[in-house]
């Protein structure tokens, strides 16, 4: 179960000529854990999610993305509900 937003990060790492070993480097494991990541045996924290995004450049657009597929594998999927969500989020720019 996608419940880590991987396939907008793999089309990311792609577009941005990236790899898997970049990103476990990056967030300092191994690449056997990019592997249980991509998977679904592991959940990526909203830190780890916040630095992966950061890292690939991902747009407002892309990262509404992600979080829509996080939330809704992580708890609606689990409910069989046929319960749908959509993310956006509004970011606050402090001055």
């Amino acid at each position: 179960m996608n419940v880590n937003g991987w396939p907008v990060i793999e089309r990311l790492l792609f577009r941005r000529r990236k790899n898997q070993s970049d990103l476990a480097r990056l967030l300092g494991i191994s690449p056997a854990a990019i592997t249980q990541i991509k998977q679904g045996d592991f959940q990526l924290g909203i830190v780890a999610l916040e630095k992966i995004m950061c890292y690939l450049g991902a747009t407002p657009e892309e990262q509404n993305e992600i979080f829509t597929q996080v939330i809704q594998n992580r708890f609606f999927a689990r409910l069989n509900s046929g319960i749908v969500c959509r993310i956006t989020i509004i970011r606050r720019n402090d001055q």
